[in-house]
């Protein structure tokens, strides 16, 4: 069952997770939280020294859980491009979950998305390797060195994030068109395939 402090950890946890998904960062205040999760604020703090803290646990916890939802979800699969398809199922709609509030909160504050693209460059490199490695012992991937290949898709990764990470989208399907055309470039590169039809 846990002690009690552990009880209240977790359930600290469970509710700053659940207001922050559906209002977002700025909209959810310390006492918000401490009121869903029926504990006092100074048991936050005892945790946490700050929201943005608490906010970047709580995030990189989602990651940590996707991560492990990812490598579950691709094993089922068979084959690189069923593989790569199967991710952008899942991330696709995996996002669905979460608010536009929560996504432009955390594009908004650069000491947060710093953060949380060094976490999501390690776990989606550790993605692609085995993808990759995969792929090789399939034969549907030609012998490549596998460490430069999942670099260079980081690179791309990081580049698109950094490009778009000004930009405020205003709906879902913004998000959707984006991730489509990365996967599609990812599938089909620039010159084979019948790929996604803009």
């Amino acid at each position: 069952m846990g002690t009690q402090s552990e009880v209240k950890y977790n359930r600290l946890m469970e509710k700053a997770e659940e207001l922050f998904i559906s209002l977002g960062y700025k909209s959810v205040s310390v006492e918000d939280i401490a009121a869903a999760a029926g504990i006092s604020k100074m048991t936050i703090y005892k945790h946490f020294a700050s929201k943005e803290d608490l906010f970047i646990e709580v995030v990189l916890s989602i990651m940590e859980r996707t991560y492990m939802m990812i490598q579950e979800e691709i094993d089922k699969v068979d084959g690189t491009i069923e593989k790569i398809d199967r991710l952008m199922q899942f991330n696709m709609e995996t996002s669905n979950k979460f608010s536009m509030a929560f996504y432009k909160d955390i594009m908004s504050i650069p000491y947060i998305i710093d953060k949380l693209m060094e976490e999501k460059y390690r776990v989606s490199r550790m993605v692609f390797k085995g993808i990759i490695n995969n792929g090789m012992e399939k034969g549907e991937i030609r012998k490549v060195d596998v460490d430069f290949m999942a670099e260079m898709l980081m690179m791309l990764l990081t580049g698109i994030a950094e490009r778009y990470s000004k930009k405020q989208f205003e709906n879902r399907e913004e998000i959707k068109k984006l991730v489509e055309n990365f996967y599609d470039f990812l599938k089909y590169g620039l010159l084979g395939g019948d790929g996604v039809r803009g």
